[in-house]
């Protein structure tokens, strides 16, 4: 076993060494604008264009463009055919002067502005649905990310699971062979055979996982759940340098919240529209009378013409509660772009909060922690096989190592994740660092 003293000094040395890895500076990444790896470029191409949800969205906006020029249409022009004036007593065309067979074709017209504010609407309510398009395309796009970088972490984890399982096989031996010779405790044998059972539980879990994983990128590029893929590149640690004060000024052009203005704008001009129900809308028409010859007297044809106007006179009870109504919802659409705005803010800040303590713990854990880990467990080993060190000790020290290695992964994940999120936030591609070699 090992001194009291002794343990004790090598304890406060590993302190010592975490707290100046905590210290260390970013891990040394190559600059520049480092870009995606081609197939993950690839699976966000496919999934933009076969995407349900994208495609949805596509089909709304380019529904609504159609919609532009119908709002400002002329109503359709009225025919009507009359009978005019038959005497009952006889019902014949040819006893009465006033007797007429009347043509009529007629037109509405609304009142001047009417049509261009209702056009104008209809533009603004397209560009709302386009924006609202163009966002979902940079959800999916997150989305793809997101699973991609999990899957990489699935396969990786499952590398670091069987690595450590055959690890923990070499102790499985040591600790049969001290008991065989009469060193160890069938305990310690025992102990160690039910961990390494969890090891294979353990890359079952990841199996599943990885298969989980593949349907639902798939899912996101509307493929069949098993369909291949090639394995995703590695996670990577990477810098983040990224100004918040800039990323807030650029997400004032994400497409969500243009969206919202463009609904804003739509009610402006629904407002407008309703107030022009003050003023009345005209109909003009024409109309084509014929008329049978009395006997021998022959009876010219008639022509007339007629011009209305509608008498909105129901102010009360029609034009000013319609006015109000669009007046709320204007103001309804100013509130969401503005809650819509204090929350995108709290995410962009919440989002690089968080990518600035993953990038410290990924430094810590990559430069610091796991190395230190894997020395005191080859030390452990080392020990236990002399009898210096306890079964107990050395477990700690090989799990602390696998715990390690899949924190490490977890926060590259964790990472990856939160850049997408923000990616997504602020409604453009951040310009990427290279990540580095692992």
């Amino acid at each position: 076993m090992i001194h009291p003293r002794r343990s004790s000094r090598v304890i406060l040395l590993l302190v010592l060494c975490l707290a100046g890895a905590l210290s260390l500076p970013a891990p040394s990444l190559a600059q520049g604008s480092g870009s995606l790896p081609p197939d993950l470029a690839a699976l966000i191409d496919e999934a933009l264009k076969a995407n349900a949800e994208v495609r949805q969205m596509r089909a709304s906006a380019r529904a609504s463009k159609e919609t532009i020029r119908s709002a400002g249409a002329l109503d359709d022009p009225d025919a009507a055919f009359e009978i005019a004036n038959l005497p009952t007593d006889t019902w014949s065309f040819h006893t009465d002067p006033m007797t007429q067979k009347m043509f009529e074709l007629s037109q509405k017209l609304p009142f001047p502005g009417k049509r261009r504010l209702r056009s104008e609407a209809a533009a603004e309510q397209f560009h709302s649905d386009d924006y609202s398009y163009q966002d979902k395309v940079n959800e999916v796009r997150a989305k793809v990310l997101e699973a991609y970088w999990a899957l990489s972490m699935a396969y990786r984890n499952y590398e670091l699971t069987q690595k450590n399982k055959q690890a923990w096989e070499e102790v499985v031996k040591v600790a049969e062979t001290r008991y065989g010779v009469g060193q160890g405790l069938q305990a310690d044998v025992l102990q160690a055979q039910v961990e390494l059972g969890n090891y294979l539980d353990r890359l079952f879990q990841w199996t599943q996982k990885q298969e989980s994983l593949l349907a639902d990128l798939n899912a996101l590029r509307s493929k069949p759940p098993h369909t291949p893929i090639s394995r995703p590149q590695p996670l990577r640690p990477r810098s983040f340098t990224l100004k918040l004060n800039e990323l807030l000024a650029q997400a004032e052009a994400r497409p969500q919240l243009q969206a919202l203005k463009a609904l804003i704008a739509k009610q402006e001009k629904s407002v407008d529209l309703a107030k022009k129900e003050y003023f009345p809308d005209f109909t003009v028409g024409v109309n084509y009378a014929l008329r049978e010859d009395l006997g021998a007297m022959k009876q010219s044809d008639m022509f007339g013409g007629k011009f209305m106007v509608n008498l909105p006179i129901w102010q009360a009870s029609k034009i000013k509660p319609k006015i109000r109504e669009e007046e709320a919802k204007q103001e309804a659409a100013k509130e969401a772009h503005q809650s819509a705005r204090n929350q995108l803010a709290a995410a962009i800040k919440d989002r690089v909060a968080k990518l600035q303590r993953l990038g410290k713990q990924t430094a810590l854990f990559d430069q610091g922690i796991i190395p230190q880990a894997r020395q005191a467990a080859a030390a452990s080993l080392t020990a236990y096989q002399v009898g210096a060190l306890s079964f107990n000790q050395l477990y700690q020290s090989e799990i602390a190592v696998y715990n390690a290695e899949m924190q490490l992964q977890e926060y590259l994940n964790d990472f990856e994740d939160n850049w997408a999120e923000l990616e997504w936030l602020v409604g453009a591609e951040l310009p990427r660092t290279a990540g580095g070699q692992k």
